[in-house]
């Protein structure tokens, strides 16, 4: 074999080389993006499955009708510091989050400890996973 050849012979196995290896870096490349789009849409999909039920849910809601209670003879709390604006507040939204006052007694109200619920939703939105 003289050194023509042998140049040849390398430069085909070079270009051989080289192209199977790109052609496979494609396929991989493609593969890796069509399994993105499945992941994608199945995600879309259960999200919208969630917004639908939210919005039923949401719809149902304003479909109760609204309960008036009458004030029921009870002792007058004592307020460490809490005025009784912030009671009333506190109150109704209890009171709006269970629906009804059967299931619902307030006995205290006090000031929370260590850190503000801004700082825990801070907390839990940078340490939600993915």
């Amino acid at each position: 074999m003289d050194l023509a050849t042998k140049f040849t012979l390398s430069a085909s196995m070079l270009l051989t080389g080289f192209v199977i290896v790109f052609a496979v870096l494609f396929f991989l490349i493609f593969i890796i993006w069509f399994y993105g789009k499945i992941v994608t849409a199945g995600i879309n999909s259960a999200e919208k499955r969630r917004e639908k039920k939210k919005a039923a849910e949401t719809k149902k809601q304003q479909e109760v009708k609204v309960q008036t209670v009458e004030p029921v003879a009870t002792p007058k709390p004592v307020s460490n510091g809490v005025t009784d604006e912030v009671v009333a507040v506190i109150s109704a939204a209890v009171y709006s989050m269970y629906g009804s006052t059967d299931k619902v007694k307030i006995k205290s109200i006090k000031k929370a400890s260590g850190r503000s619920a801004w700082a825990n939703a801070g907390v839990l939105n940078n340490t939600r996973p993915f």
